[in-house]
């Protein structure tokens, strides 16, 4: 029996001294400078040539995570952009024992034993735990960066969410479909919306299809007439349901009325789990709808998603038709409602936005381009909808955001000003 008699890296940790200064941003950048340099002259130690994790795991006998973690934390963009790959202090230990055995020179060893003490008093005086640490540092790393930290911690939400609510879905789908109306100064507005996947994991778990609402930008419901983008659905349903694009058998829902001009359509239950998961589809057009150009109660047009089912993934999709507004680069964020709901996209208040802000892609035209991984079978939706609809797909412009665990309870808005009537000074609004 091979019996390692080589003394295991003990590091210690001093305690936080009060009298040192509380910028904590210069006191990381410096605490995680002295780390990756001391790290990465550990690595350069190992015998052999060490130039990626598996030749790293191979030398040293060590776990391919943390082979992974040694050389994100060395070769990050930037000091502070290294801070959320540093390993736990335990798992530094075991990484540092190896590489004492496998014959790095004690100094190197030593030297990164130090570091890393340095590190953890990092983490306990200014933050408390690590958690709250990878918060604090996401925000003084790069986008990139601070975008990774945030989707581990969504996943992460989205993971706890779905146990608590008891449900949760693949996708959540969020389309409008904009063109001129007959009416002149208005647009005409169909929307799809759906749950794909969507399962319980608890029987009395509510499963919510919110149905559109269109609105001013202070929030006050527009009274218009909507009617089922599918012919053959029955109009006196308040989800329209697109069949053809739903599980079978049709999943059964019921109307729950949330506020004035508001209703959810709530997914019977039909059992649990993963064979028991439903897709529903369903789509409305309303006619003259909602402003084409800017007047005193609307400056904006907003393409809105509320999250209130735990989902992987938020598609967000606009299409408009070319000749509607103009060329246009819509914007996206989020919106948090833990301090009350977002009525419309003129009553988020700039500090209730979610960092980082979400970004929107312009797909090009027509319904081929709709095509999702995460949506099978979209761009043959997309053409049924413009079948239905009697309208040119080709003709579409099509922006999407696309979000990965969208936070619980939230509303994603996608938005862009409303240009001026033809004839009218940029910038005013004709009187009221």
């Amino acid at each position: 029996m091979d019996v390692d008699t080589q003394p295991r890296v003990q590091i210690t940790v001093r305690e936080p001294d009060p009298t040192e200064g509380p910028d904590f941003e210069a006191e990381a950048t410096h605490v995680l400078q002295r780390l990756r340099t001391t790290l990465a002259e550990v690595v350069a130690g190992v015998p052999g040539h060490v130039s990626k994790p598996a030749e790293l795991r191979r030398a040293l006998n060590i776990d391919m995570n943390l082979g992974c973690k040694v050389f994100k934390v060395i070769s990050a963009s930037g000091s502070l952009a290294a801070g959320p790959h540093v390993p736990g202090l335990s798992a530094l230990r075991t990484f540092l024992t190896a590489a004492r055995r496998a014959g790095v020179s004690e100094p190197a060893v030593a030297a990164a034993t130090r570091a890393a003490a340095d590190f953890d008093r990092l983490v306990t005086s200014h933050a408390g735990d690590r958690t709250a640490f990878d918060s604090m540092i996401s925000s003084l790393a790069g986008a990139g960066d601070a975008a990774q930290i945030t989707l581990q911690q969504r996943r992460a939400v989205y993971r706890g969410q779905r146990h608590i609510f008891g449900a949760y879905a693949k996708v959540q789908l969020e389309c409008s479909l904009i063109q001129p109306a007959d009416e002149p100064g208005m647009i005409d507005f169909a929307r799809i919306s759906g749950l794909l996947s969507a399962r319980r994991l608890r029987p009395d778990a509510p499963l919510i299809v919110a149905r559109a609402c269109i609105t001013n930008d202070d929030g006050t419901v527009r009274a218009i007439r909507r009617t089922p983008l599918d012919p053959t659905a029955d109009p006196m349903q308040e989800l329209a349901l697109l069949g053809e694009f739903c599980s079978q058998p049709l999943p059964q829902f019921r109307a729950v009325q949330s506020g004035p001009g508001r209703v959810y359509g709530e997914l019977a239950s039909n059992g649990l789990g993963k064979k028991a998961a439903i897709t529903c589809v369903e789509g409305h057009v309303a006619r003259a709808a909602v402003p084409r150009y800017r007047d005193e109660e609307n400056r904006i047009c907003a393409n809105i998603a509320k999250i209130r089912t735990p989902c992987e993934v938020l598609i967000l999709d606009l299409l408009v038709r070319e000749d509607t507004f103009g060329a246009l680069t819509p914007t996206a964020f989020a919106c948090a409602e833990h301090l009350g709901e977002v009525a419309a996209p003129g009553t988020c208040a700039e500090w209730l936005r979610l960092e980082p802000r979400e970004s929107v892609v312009y797909l090009g035209k027509g319904p081929s381009v709709l095509y999702a991984a995460d949506i099978p079978r979209y761009a043959e939706l997309g053409r049924h909808a413009f079948e239905c609809l009697g309208w040119d797909g080709e003709r579409f412009d099509v922006y999407r955001c696309r979000v990965e665990y969208p936070v619980l309870p939230s509303t994603v808005v996608m938005r862009f000003d409303l240009p001026a009537a033809p004839g009218t000074p940029a910038g005013s609004a004709p009187a009221a």
